[in-house]
């Protein structure tokens, strides 16, 4: 059995493979193999249709939208606003890679990349049955969830990432889409381009080239706010949106980055980044020796006495860690043993996990819930996901 770390026990059944959080709600996907149900349970508020049930007349304490045939492969959470990646389920005469991108929840920027925003005319809202609706409180939403096409059919997406109001893309071919508001440069399209889209638009990697960079394919992109990290197969590290808190990891402040910056190695150079996570004011980097490093400003763990660094520095109080997670003013990392430690600002939700509402200035371990079986091993964490004001964990107590 598996546990969620906000206090909720999930029953035996079906596994729960993927987990995002956004404010006050999260989603969880459910399989059950090939021959047992799959679906998202969705809980929290549901005041854009965020929990893609058809409606958003009221919030839910968990409940299921039924996707059975479907496997989930990835969930990403915005604001208000979700996007679910998925594929058809495996069979033994043929596996199906490619998949299909699914939004809903709020589209007030065209974050849902559908071609429908706050601007668009008309205002409609869609049904359960996938109907349209008249709308007339002004908000622009999708209420059920509905597939994202790609402006090149062949392609398809095969990572995705939300910022507060903002999807970014990663497909197959290795190209960049972005979507939603763009004020800050966070879909970095350029600087004449920095209004809001309401369909994926690729993000031009020509630019980058012109200018004596040899650009790869993308391995990662994180976004959780207003700004977005990518980093590349040959471990070049780029940034675009937001970066006035010192994020960008140039010695420097900069209000907006309009469109993707090369950052020059900014960890020492017997270091390799395997992995990054971009928070709001923030940005942590792994290392492929498991050592943590952050910049910015806020949740950088680095003790009281440092809350603003223009370069990134290693936490030092953390183990060999093997993955790393950021949000609006908080973070989290894995450790090799499947410990969870977080650090950051608390509020008045306890995402932190600490059983108080105190901020922490350095990582701290979180202690688990002990196993309800006898002789059922120490907790495993497995993934994690952070939203504005809770987190969600994926915990294997290794019992049946």
């Amino acid at each position: 059995m598996q546990s969620v770390a906000d206090g909720g026990t999930i029953s035996p059944g079906p596994n729960q493979t993927r987990i995002a959080a956004g404010p006050s709600y999260r989603l969880i996907a459910v399989s059950g193999g090939l021959d047992g149900p799959s679906g998202i349970m969705c809980g929290g508020l549901n005041n854009s249709g965020q929990l893609g049930l058809g409606t958003r007349d009221k919030d839910y304490v968990f409940h299921v939208v039924n996707s059975t045939g479907l496997e989930v492969v990835g969930i990403a959470c915005g604001r208000e606003h979700s996007m679910l990646l998925a594929k058809q389920q495996s069979s033994a005469s043929a596996v199906n890679k490619r998949t299909t991108l699914l939004a809903f929840g709020n589209s007030m920027y065209g974050q849902l990349g559908h071609g429908r925003s706050k601007d668009s005319p008309g205002e409609m809202t869609y049904s359960v049955d996938g109907t349209m609706e008249d709308n007339n409180d002004g908000l622009v939403c999708e209420l059920s969830p509905r597939p994202v096409q790609l402006p090149d059919p062949e392609d398809y997406v095969v990572h995705v990432e939300c910022g507060l109001d903002h999807t970014v893309l990663l497909t197959h071919q290795g190209n960049l889409y972005s979507m939603g508001w763009g004020a800050d440069g966070q879909l970095g399209l350029g600087p004449d381009s920095s209004s809001d889209r309401s369909v994926p638009t690729l993000i031009e990697r020509l630019s980058w080239k012109t200018r004596g960079k040899e650009v790869g394919r993308v391995q990662q992109i994180s976004s959780s706010t207003d700004f977005t990290l990518a980093l590349l197969e040959n471990k070049q590290l780029w940034i675009w949106g937001n970066a006035e808190y010192g994020q960008c990891m140039v010695n420097r402040k900069i209000d907006r980055i309009l469109e993707p910056m090369h950052i020059p190695h900014p960890i020492p150079a017997s270091e390799t980044i395997a992995s990054v996570a971009a928070g709001g004011t923030f940005a942590l980097l792994l290392s492929e020796s498991g050592k943590v490093y952050t910049c910015g400003f806020g949740a950088l763990g680095l003790g009281p006495d440092k809350t603003q660094i223009l370069m990134p520095e290693q936490i030092t109080t953390l183990p060999r860690i093997r993955k790393i997670f950021a949000s609006t003013d908080y973070a989290a990392a894995l450790d090799d043993e499947g410990n969870l430690y977080t650090w950051g600002t608390c509020g008045r939700t306890g995402r932190l996990g600490h059983g108080e509402f105190g901020d922490l200035f350095e990582p701290k371990k979180i202690t688990l819930p002990e196993a309800e079986k006898n002789g059922a091993r120490a907790p495993v964490v497995h993934d994690v996901a952070l939203g504005l004001d809770c987190a969600v964990a994926l915990v294997d107590y290794g019992n049946e």
